[in-house]
This record gives structure tokens, sequence and C-alpha cells, in this order.
């Protein structure tokens, strides 16, 4: 009787399960590029590019607006009790475009627990440390859809892609394309990277250089001295 029963139930669950792996989606979008460029704070803008236009019009509907990602990140943060680390966005910014059933957002990330650096006393260059683990977060996207970016792009820097000396890139091509790029400034110099980590040298800007020479201060003395005498002869 008992067999006889569960046989039944598991007959009854079947349509259950079959509308759940119909209704949600598997792909998000044909392309999904993340960029965060990194200069006194971090430039961070996710793109979905091409989503079936079905769940353009879910994700649309049920609640996913500009906050979502950032208030990911802003978790992220809480969960590891970082003081000093806030998301910035403008709250009026449109991000959806319905013509290309797309999705494009954009913030900035700032405070010294995210990004922070040292300035040396003998050359004027500062030296960057960034963290990056908050990439490692889960958004939802619909009530029955979410994306753990986690999964994607968790694996430690030293395993990503070094484009060049300036760029590191994680790339995947299922289920769908996805990538995900640093960018560091164009003049970064000894750069290094860890699991979550990246440390690079920026060079003093010319002004820095020519501030604090010491030439800028003789000259200025020399300069000073010459209007002294002109104006004695001046006044003779």
């Amino acid at each position: 009787m008992r067999t006889s029963v569960k046989i039944q139930m598991k007959k009854l669950m079947i349509p259950y399960i079959l509308f759940i792996l119909i209704a949600t989606p598997t792909v998000l979008a044909d392309s999904i590029t993340i960029e965060s460029t990194i200069n006194e704070s971090l430039h961070v803008t996710f793109k979905f590019a091409g989503i079936e236009p079905q769940l353009y019009s879910e994700i649309e509907n049920q609640g996913f607006d500009i906050s979502t990602i950032p208030n990911a990140i802003e978790g992220k943060f809480e969960q590891q009790n970082l003081a000093n680390a806030r998301v910035i966005y403008d709250l009026n910014q449109e991000i959806f475009n319905g013509d290309t059933h797309s999705i494009y957002v954009e913030f900035l990330l700032a405070g010294s627990d995210v990004i922070s650096y040292t300035l040396s006393e003998t050359d004027m260059a500062r030296t960057f440390r960034v963290r990056t683990d908050w990439r490692k977060i889960q958004v939802s996207f619909t009530q029955n859809f979410s994306l753990n970016f986690e999964e994607h792009f968790g694996a430690p820097l030293t395993e990503w892609q070094r484009v060049n000396n300036t760029v590191f890139e994680k790339s995947i091509e299922s289920p769908f394309e996805m990538s995900f790029r640093f960018i560091l400034p164009e003049k970064a110099v000894d750069v290094q990277v860890g699991e979550d980590t990246i440390i690079f040298k920026v060079p003093p800007a010319l002004e820095d250089t020519v501030l604090n020479s010491p030439f800028l201060i003789l000259g200025a003395i020399i300069i000073a001295n010459i209007i002294v005498v002109v104006y004695r002869k001046a006044r003779k």
C-alpha cells in the first residue's frame, strides 16, 4: 500500500518538476561583460546584452533596478565587517534598453577597505592595494532566476589571464559568453596579484615631481633675491 502511494506521489510531482525546469531560464543573455577600471576608486560596469525578450520583461517587472547589484555588494561588505567600503551610484540611472533587450549598470566602489595607497617619501610614487573579493556575489534577476558570480569568477586572480601589464581577464563561453576585466592605470608598474588582491605602483605625475624638486625651492630663493636687489636699486 505504501509503495503504491509513493508511486502516485512521484507521478504527481513529475509535472511540477517539469514546470520548474521549463520556467527557470538557463541562459540569461547572449553575453555578459563586467569591467572594473581602477583609479582613485573603482568604476564598475555590468553589461547584459541580448536577453531573451520574455525573460527581459520579467526582469524589468520583478523589481530588478539600479540598486540590485550594488545592494548585493554592500551585503558582501557587511558580511566581512568592512566599515570603510561603499558603493556609489545614480538612483536616476536608466539601466534598461527595450530596443536591444539589454541592461547596463554602472557604479563606483570607494573607501580604504576597497582601495588604498601609501606614498613613498623618496620618489612620491603611490603604491595601491585593491581588494576584489566583492566580485563573489549572487544576484537575483527574477523570482525564479539568480546568477552566482562566484561560480564563474571566483577563481584566484593568479589564475586569470594577464592580457597585458594592466589588464586581467577571466572569460567563460558556457552556458553563455561572460567576461570580467580588471583594468589598471596605464602607468601602473610593479604589478602583483594574489587570490583577491591587486597591488601596483604608479609613478608621480610631472607636477608632483616639479613641486617636490629641490631645484624649485632653489629657483624661488634666487628669484626672491633678484626681486630684493631690483627693489633696492629702484629706491636709490
